[in-house]
């Protein structure tokens, strides 16, 4: 088989390095495997590591290009299968979400080994386990504690995980004094903690455990074998290192404790604990789904005392070690004390755990992984989905669970932080009228009394809202008081769109009749209106209502006059480079296309069709890339003749191209549109450039902003709804727009 892995990768010093490396080479060694591997290895500094020849590429976790270049080898290159060695602090972006892009990229069978199973998952973790569990092959952990924690707490399907357990080095039986005795510790009984060292370790733990221990045992050695954590070292230095050492000489315990600051490569490890009498694990944390360290030890045949962190709970059964509660210090002195005292007991312990070890060799681990890789690639399905499909594949049901947090007897909240609504910052008629088109789609979509006390209540909301010429306030203090000097066209745009919505599709005769009095006491202002999303909005609610009342020739006329103005405005600013109605693209964008098609094809003004075509498809080849919708973020619009910002990326602008492909569908009745329209929608599930769910599967919100390396984390009114009215959308193709 040929397979490609990806991971820290030695030199690099870490656990992941030396797992991956050990996981490779034991791989490489099945008997009549003919297995061909290529590493792609996870750098955490600009200038890598001196590779051996194995490591095909090297991945600056920072560099999204990187991990695109990582993509197109792999799926290039005849590989049967990718192994990914994840944890999450080894990838780039907000808890290392950038391997979502090559979890959902990568088209080849995809294995993923979780070297970090938690219980309680921050929003970045959570949507990074759920893209894990979408688009990989199989999931595969090191304990039957990680598997049921996968299960149980975050609703993994058993069927998808596989339980293989952290592979050891095959020790053969070893005079123990003649290998002390190679360090020159032959009088010492030695107990011994080896690994990266940080403050999750728990040294001090088993420090204060030594003085009684030592005055009755003077030739008791600790050594700790180990370099800090790299990454310690680069935030803080030895500070941690520095204080274990004052603490062993504020316990008068300095001779009896040996500092050996190495990285130590297999062979020269399996030296040393085969040396080592009593092995300790204090940490501090029960959520360790799997410790390395912990596995080598028990393979040595070293008597184990431990903390009870999950994969000790497992490792250590049947006799194979003691655990101690954490950070109790006075528990582990008795039992270092009752070993000492019982050295038949200590032998025991020492005999089954050296037994067990031989059941987890990397030889052992090897096969049984390539037995559970080649049993999934034999029952493989020939038809590969592409990202969109599974995306909408795994499509939730629709939820209003978030939309009713953020409404209230008044209406819909305008922000909110998180998922807390914030009544700070009152309502607005901008998003009440999004929230007002909402509630009439799912009324076509569901028919129910809900929605249609939805359409009231958004309804009595624009009334509240509209003043006496006719025009609406945009702002609302939660104290129910119109905030004076607050008007905005673009909202007002969005009241018409919204209103002739309802007077079109509402489904009570009495709400279609409210909705026409607020509409034509708003007429009057149509004259005034200059911002061209204000005008857009309004074109969409004048051909909604005229396809209710198309006798209304004075709409018919006021229609042919904001085509003409959105044309006037295309053709002063348009030239062979830059096909839009404005010098910059800002957001919001497809609406002003939308409205223009819209508007032509109710009036069979085929010179703007063509002109609001050609104006898309100068919006399309800025803003998709590689089969997804990549928007223009909102950190420096587009000028004309600039760069557009990547980031960051707004639901708004997702929601206008998944209207204007449908509404394009439905015009024109070719089935690409409804394709396009289907992948803008996706966007929201994940399609997107981090290949992350704006949509939160868990508060049925939308996240308001896509950045560079994170979501912003905040659910308010305008992203929901783009959320919602998108969902609708998608789900009511086939109806009129």
């Amino acid at each position: 088989m040929k397979i490609a892995v990806i991971g820290n990768y030695i030199p690099r010093k870490c656990g992941i390095a030396t797992y991956t490396e050990n996981f490779v080479q034991s791989l490489l060694k099945i008997a009549d495997s003919q297995n061909q591997i290529d590493v792609f290895a996870m750098n955490d500094r600009e200038e890598g590591y001196d590779y051996p020849e194995i490591v095909k590429l090297g991945i600056n976790q920072n560099k999204i290009e990187d991990y695109y270049t990582a993509i197109k080898i792999i799926n290039q290159g005849n590989y049967d299968y990718c192994h990914i060695q994840h944890e999450y602090g080894i990838f780039g972006g907000h808890s290392g979400l950038f391997v979502n892009i090559l979890i959902a990229q990568i088209k080849i069978p995809l294995f993923i080994t979780l070297h970090s199973v938690l219980k309680s998952l921050n929003f970045h973790q959570q949507q990074i386990l759920e893209n894990m569990v979408l688009f990989s092959t199989q999931l595969i952990v090191m304990s039957k504690y990680a598997l049921e924690i996968l299960n149980s707490y975050h609703r993994v399907p058993k069927e998808k995980i596989s339980n293989i357990q952290h592979g050891a080095p095959s020790y053969e039986k070893q005079n123990k004094l003649a290998i002390k005795n190679e360090f020159g510790w032959s009088e010492f009984i030695i107990l011994m903690t080896f690994g990266l060292i940080g403050p999750s370790k728990g040294i001090e733990t088993a420090l204060k455990a030594l003085p009684k221990i030592c005055k009755i045992h003077p030739n008791i050695r600790y050594v700790i074998l180990g370099k800090t954590h790299p990454h310690i070292v680069k935030n803080e230095g030895e500070v941690y290192r520095d204080y274990l050492m004052q603490l062993t000489c504020n316990l008068g315990i300095r001779n009896n404790v040996i500092f050996l600051d190495k990285y130590v490569r297999e062979p020269e490890l399996t030296k040393y604990l085969s040396a080592c009498d009593i092995y300790l694990t204090p940490y501090n944390n029960e959520n360790q789904s799997t410790s390395g360290t912990l596995t080598y030890a028990v393979a040595s045949g070293a008597a184990i005392i431990s903390t009870p962190y999950w994969h000790a709970l497992e490792l250590l059964g049947e006799g194979r070690g003691i655990l101690f509660d954490f950070n109790a210090f006075n528990q582990l002195e008795k039992a270092i004390f009752d070993l000492l005292n019982h050295p038949e007991k200590l032998k025991a312990i020492q005999e089954a755990a050296y037994s067990y070890g031989k059941t987890i060799s990397w030889s052992e681990v090897s096969i049984e992984n390539q037995n559970i890789v080649q049993n999934l690639l034999s029952r493989k399905s020939s038809k590969n989905p592409t990202i969109e499909e599974k995306l909408l594949n795994a499509l939730s049901e629709f939820s209003l669970n978030h939309f009713y947090s953020l409404t209230d007897s008044t209406g819909l909240l305008q922000h909110a932080t998180y998922t807390i609504p914030d009544y700070s910052q009152g309502y607005c008629t901008d998003d009440n009228a999004r929230a007002l088109l909402m509630a009439v789609k799912l009324n076509r979509f569901t028919h129910s009394k809900e929605s249609e006390k939805l359409i009231t209540k958004f309804l009595s909301f624009l009334d509240y809202m509209q003043i006496e010429n006719g025009t609406f306030i945009n702002m609302l203090s939660y104290s129910k008081n119109h905030l004076s000097n607050n008007k905005s066209e673009d909202a007002f745009g969005r009241s018409i769109w919204a209103l002739g919505y309802t007077i079109k599709y509402a489904p009570l005769i009495n709400q279609k009749e409210f909705a026409n009095k607020l509409f034509l006491k708003a007429m009057p202002n149509f004259k005034f209106l200059n911002d061209l999303r204000g005008i857009a909005g309004s074109i969409m609610g004048i051909v909604f209502y005229l396809k209710n009342y198309p006798e209304n020739e004075t709409l018919k006329m006021q229609l042919k006059e904001f085509l003409s103005r959105l044309a006037d405005s295309y053709n002063s600013i348009s030239d062979k480079n830059w096909h839009w109605y404005e010098d910059k693209i800002s957001y919001d964008n497809a609406i002003l296309p939308l409205s223009m098609f819209t508007g032509a094809a109710f009036l069979n003004e085929k010179h703007y069709l063509k002109m609001a075509m050609k104006s898309l498809t100068f919006l399309e080849t800025i803003s998709f890339k590689n089969n997804h919708l990549s928007l223009i973020g909102n950190e420096n619009w587009l000028e004309k003749g600039q760069q557009k910002s990547l980031f960051s990326q707004q639901p708004i602008d997702a929601l206008s191209f998944t209207l204007i492909y449908q509404c394009l569908y439905k015009i024109t009745n070719d089935k690409k549109y409804k394709t396009k329209m289907k992948t803008s929608f996706s966007w929201f599930l994940g399609n997107n450039d981090l290949f992350t769910s704006v949509y939160d599967k868990n508060s049925k919100g939308c996240s308001d902003g896509l950045f560079k390396d994170s979501l912003n984390l905040n659910q308010g009114g305008e992203s929901l709804l783009a959320w919602l009215i998108s969902y609708l959308t998608y789900r009511l193709a086939e109806e009129d727009c």
